[in-house]
């Protein structure tokens, strides 16, 4: 029977040749494949709590970084917010991982949690010390993410985290403009009485109630805001 890379058996959770693989070779959870992945990456990947622990234990690198510069962190919070998938968090973060080291892009783990919608993932992050101001290569905080994708939920996590509110992004959007932008008219409104600038112009010296739809307007003026 051909033998099974570590890398593949932690994605597939088969955990009992992980564990064959490391009592052969303690060096094995520190080989990297073709993607620059090691097994932690890839359990991370499969949502495989009991792997993550098992290779945690034996002194995987928990911060190690891929050839995109992801570590398991940014891949434990990518996909569906699974069971596990915050346990798998949990231990990275206990193990020491970075909250806040970036990919290639720019990107947090909190980023990417807030893009997936991943409300629980991003609090416990948020609570570890994840940073939501910080931005990635265009700009963008976690609350320009949430507001543009309606995650009312996710704003109001990040407004009470202190996420800053107005920060432009590269073409000088602020949350609100992206709120408005995708006719989220209930997040709109949040980060209205939240304190977001209804003036602030972006690039196109456009603000946010430039680019809100009659529907949205004719929201924001049902509860004060809002020109006539």
């Amino acid at each position: 029977m051909r033998a099974i890379s570590i890398q593949t058996a932690a994605f597939e959770g088969k955990l009992d040749q992980v564990q064959s693989i490391v009592q052969e070779d303690k060096n094995a959870v520190f080989k990297k494949d073709e993607d620059e992945r090691q097994a932690l990456h890839w359990a991370a990947s499969g949502k495989h709590l009991d792997i993550v622990e098992f290779l945690l234990e034996n002194g995987a690198p928990v911060n190690e970084k891929d050839e995109s510069e992801w570590t398991p962190l940014h891949i434990a919070d990518l996909g569906t917010a699974s069971v596990g998938s915050l346990e798998i968090v949990q231990a990275l973060l206990r193990k020491g991982a970075d909250v806040n080291v970036t990919t290639e892009t720019g990107t947090t783990a909190l980023l990417y949690a807030v893009s997936k919608g991943h409300v629980e993932i991003a609090r416990e992050l948020l609570d570890q010390g994840a940073d939501p101001n910080v931005q990635d290569n265009r700009k963008q905080t976690a609350m320009h993410r949430a507001a543009a994708k309606g995650a009312t939920a996710l704003v109001k996590l990040l407004i009470e985290k202190k996420s800053r509110l107005n920060t432009p992004d590269s073409v000088r959007n602020t949350p609100l403009h992206l709120a408005c932008q995708e006719e989220h008219g209930e997040t709109a409104l949040v980060l209205i009485e939240a304190g977001a600038d209804v003036d602030r112009a972006n690039g196109e010296s456009k603000t946010p109630l430039d680019y809100a739809s009659p529907n949205v307007r004719a929201f924001l003026q049902r509860h004060g805001h809002g020109a006539e």
